[in-house]
């Protein structure tokens, strides 16, 4: 498929010019000078031709290459019968030539590498690019770049970076693999390769966030890992919540009891739930107060909330009324508390 592809670029430029001399024929019939015209922008096309898929790695461009290149020597002893003339052409053209290819290379190299340095940007990588140049000098088809860093005392993410050169000598991010290796009693790992389509969607942090387990909301859609379940290529599953399926993160939101009532803070803690993050949150109801986190669950169409300790639990269990002492000692406790306090005020 990719030799198909290949062809056809370098044939459809042919064809094209095929066409316009065919064009231009018809158009200038009568002129004397035409066929001398034509030749000498012809042989520019080659040139331009030859120039422009030189590096190429395809057999059959490099075969049609090697046509091209015949016929612009046939071309050039057509339009310069002189031995000398040619000479002076093939010197004057070789000069001019490696100029306009070095000039060409250097602001293809520095637009590449421009491009590189935004993917990883974008991929959540920046101060990584100092250590992707140097393995690019070194100009290996191939490479990958090692990234490690800890997050908290228990968390140690390891990323992959992996690069490849494409025809035109320039190197390109094919993606990452991400590693999390959390130290527990069970030294648990969990890795992800993201291709490069994925890097589009997903960058370093929100890759930390989904092999957490947590979801991350892209392109409208919330996706989530299926540790449960992996594909053909030892990737886990990704689930996919649409917009459809109904869950509402700002309903949900607007259910808790949050004590801040200030509408840009509710809106910064609802776009870092989107980004997969777990969040401390304060809640109140009727005058007690509980810190706890919480974190998006599109599956279950609602918030998870956990204590200070992490662990699992509801809105209800929070707020509930103690069930250690009988309600009727409790209200009887109560009465006999303020009697004692309003003893005291008499006092």
């Amino acid at each position: 498929m990719n030799n198909e592809v290949h062809t056809n670029r370098l044939e459809s430029e042919i064809a094209g010019w095929n066409s316009k001399e065919d064009r231009l024929k018809k158009l200038f019939k009568s002129s004397s000078s035409l066929e001398n015209s034509l030749l000498k922008e012809k042989l520019r096309f080659y040139e331009s031709i030859l120039l422009k898929y030189k590096n190429t790695n395809q057999l059959d461009e490099r075969t049609a290459l090697q046509i091209i290149r015949n016929e612009r020597n046939t071309l050039i002893k057509k339009i310069y019968p002189d031995r000398f003339r040619q000479y002076f052409y093939k010197l004057l053209s070789k000069f001019v030539v490696e100029r306009i290819n070095a000039q060409k290379e250097s602001r293809e190299e520095l637009k590449s590498n421009q491009l590189l340095a935004d993917n990883l940007e974008r991929a959540g990588f920046k101060d990584a690019y100092n250590k992707v140049d140097r393995y690019m000098r070194l100009g290996q088809d191939k490479f990958t770049v090692p990234i490690s860093y800890y997050l908290n005392e228990h968390d140690q993410m390891n990323h992959s970076l992996h690069f490849i050169k494409n025809e035109q000598g320039h190197y390109d991010f094919k993606g990452f693999n991400s590693n999390l290796h959390h130290q527990n009693a069970n030294n648990e790992n969990r890795q992800y390769y993201f291709n490069v389509d994925e890097v589009k969607a997903f960058n370093s942090e929100q890759a930390y966030e989904l092999l957490s387990g947590r979801a991350v909301l892209t392109a409208g859609t919330w996706k989530q890992l299926d540790f449960n379940q992996k594909g053909v290529d030892s990737n886990y599953q990704l689930k996919e919540f649409h917009e459809s399926y109904g869950f509402n993160i700002e309903k949900s939101v607007s259910e808790l009891f949050l004590k801040t009532s200030d509408q840009s803070e509710i809106n910064s803690l609802i776009d870092s739930l989107k980004e997969g993050r777990r969040e401390a949150v304060t809640l109140t109801k009727e005058g007690k107060e509980c810190k706890v986190y919480i974190e998006a669950n599109p599956q279950n169409k609602c918030l998870n909330i956990y204590n200070e300790n992490l662990r699992k639990v509801t809105i209800e269990s929070l707020f509930r009324v103690k069930r250690d002492v009988p309600l009727k000692l409790q209200s009887s406790l109560k009465s006999q508390d303020n009697k004692v306090k309003s003893k005291c005020r008499k006092i």
